[in-house]
């Protein structure tokens, strides 16, 4: 039996505050798309169980990644590869800027994270 995968973002330490999100899980199960917002700028959305937020412009749980100029597609291989693995661990650092440790050399940076408040 496949274990079930989880894809880890973190864009900051956490600090405490609910103003931003810093660090999330998400499982990989719940993927819903994958968008290029420009040339360097991925996005990975989230289906969600929670209702959307009209208030804050956030319409879905998304993370944004920065990837390499040109290099989307490999980037995006490599986020496939690991979810697909059954010999790999179940929580897939896909972006983690407090440690720069990145699940694809393609990807630079874990620019920002956004979900919808759930208080």
């Amino acid at each position: 039996m496949a274990k079930a995968k989880m894809l880890y973002f973190a864009a900051a330490a956490p600090d405490g505050t609910a103003s931003t999100e810093q660090v999330v899980a998400f499982p990989a199960a719940q993927v819903s798309h994958y968008e290029m917002a420009s040339a360097t700028s991925l996005r990975v959305y989230f289906e969600s169980s929670q209702e959307n937020d009209a208030d804050s412009g956030i319409d879905a749980a998304h993370a944004i990644l920065t990837v390499t100029t040109g290099k989307y597609k490999e980037a995006l291989q490599d986020i496939a590869k690991a979810i697909a693995d059954p010999y790999g661990d179940a929580l897939i650092v896909v972006a983690d800027e407090v440690n720069s440790v990145y699940v694809s050399t393609h990807i630079t940076a874990c620019a920002s994270i956004a979900v919808v408040d759930a208080s």
